[in-house]
């Protein structure tokens, strides 16, 4: 049985339902709005989230009052927009999609709609709906594409790179193996020195296989302490004296004064292997690499040069990063996953170290490093 209401009841009902709905307008995370099904989708209700959302005021969009909402939408997504609203209005009367808008401060936003069509004598003259910022949530979605794409094309080097020197050992060994009676002494010493060296790049791989998945799950942190960079240069050639003499190339160190820094020996270690084995690798055979260590002021400045392929200017900014689809063979054939460097700029980021390229396509590449010094 419904009760009758008088008419301060009924007015009672009517200020609650009022003051409930400006709660609900004012609390939502959105913009709700109701326009016209016009070519400029003419505003002639918006909740106030439409300044947080937009950046323009209310009464700036109602009746395209400073700007129609359509001018709001970027120009490559607007005809997407359209025609989701017409296929609602033709096969039903919903709709919801994704596309963005530029905001009153020049700032692009990802929005989410969704809305329906409302039928006037017949007529779809109105859309109402709701308008949400996702950008956050579209850039988290960007990032995980560009992961999952770095991790296939990571998973894709390391098959390819891997396969070569496993390739290489399992074919030498064998012919050393099954010939070893009327092998001449020369022959079998050139068959084992490529195993060597094959067996020393999987290594180097793996090495720099590691250090990534450490620094991909953060355990990678800066130890500080006091480290001669001498020191550290005398490692990092003999490291790679036996690879540099197996091309003919000379490693050629000049020091102009031993330099003291306060960094991480291990990091700044491998930054030294890396670029070490990187300008082997691009140095034309019989060639020598140049290692200098100087000074600037308070800073210490290593550079590693080749005289080797070089690297043209267009692809430098490329030679840093995991996903870059830049592939170039070493002097010798030699492959590579391209993690080297990566680890480089990763681990110099860490350290504080700054990194700089120089490159001469057919000339040869220089990479400068350079630390603060502790003062003498």
């Amino acid at each position: 049985m419904q009760v009758p209401m008088n008419s301060d009841s009924q007015a009672l009902l009517e200020r609650i339902d009022s003051e409930m709905l400006a709660n609900l307008m004012h609390n939502l995370p959105g913009m709700a709005y109701r326009c016209q099904n016009d070519l400029a989708w003419t505003m002639i209700f918006l909740s106030e989230g439409a300044v947080d959302l937009t950046g323009y005021e209310v009464k700036d969009l109602i009746n395209n009052n400073l700007m129609s909402y359509e001018d709001l939408i970027v120009p490559e997504d607007r005809e997407y927009v359209r025609a989701q609203v017409v296929q609602a209005t033709n096969n039903g009367n919903r709709f919801q999609m994704f596309y963005r808008i530029r905001c009153k401060n020049g700032e692009l936003k990802w929005v989410w709609e969704k809305g329906n069509v409302v039928y006037a004598n017949g007529n779809p003259d109105y859309l109402d709906g709701f308008i949400i910022d996702v950008t956050s949530q579209r850039k988290a979605e960007e990032h995980l594409r560009e992961l999952n794409a770095t991790k296939d094309r990571f998973f894709s080097l390391l098959a390819h790179d891997l396969q070569n020197p496993v390739y290489a050992i399992i074919s030498l060994s064998e012919f050393v193996a099954e010939g070893f009676e009327n092998l001449p002494l020369e022959e079998i010493k050139r068959a084992v020195g490529q195993v060597h060296s094959s067996a020393r790049g999987i290594h180097t791989l793996l090495e720099n296989l590691l250090d990534w998945a450490r620094l991909q799950s953060g355990q990678i942190k800066c130890n500080k302490e006091i480290i001669s960079l001498q020191k550290v240069l005398n490692y990092a050639m003999e490291h790679y004296a036996a690879a540099a003499a197996q091309k003919g190339i000379i490693l050629d160190l000049t020091v102009e004064q031993d330099s003291l820094v306060e960094s991480d020996l291990s990091l700044l270690s491998a930054i030294m292997r890396n670029l070490i084995s990187n300008a082997i690798k691009y140095s034309y055979p019989k060639s020598t690499v140049k290692l200098e260590l100087k000074r600037q002021g308070d800073w210490a400045q290593i550079l590693v040069q080749d005289f080797g392929t070089g690297i043209p200017r267009k692809n430098i900014p490329d030679i840093f990063r995991i996903d870059s689809k830049l592939k170039q063979y070493g002097t010798a054939n030699e492959g590579g996953s391209g993690l080297g460097l990566v680890l480089v700029n990763s681990f110099a980021r860490i350290t504080g170290a700054r990194i700089e390229v120089q490159s001469k396509l057919n000339h040869g590449t220089t990479f400068s490093v350079r630390l603060h010094r502790k003062i003498d």
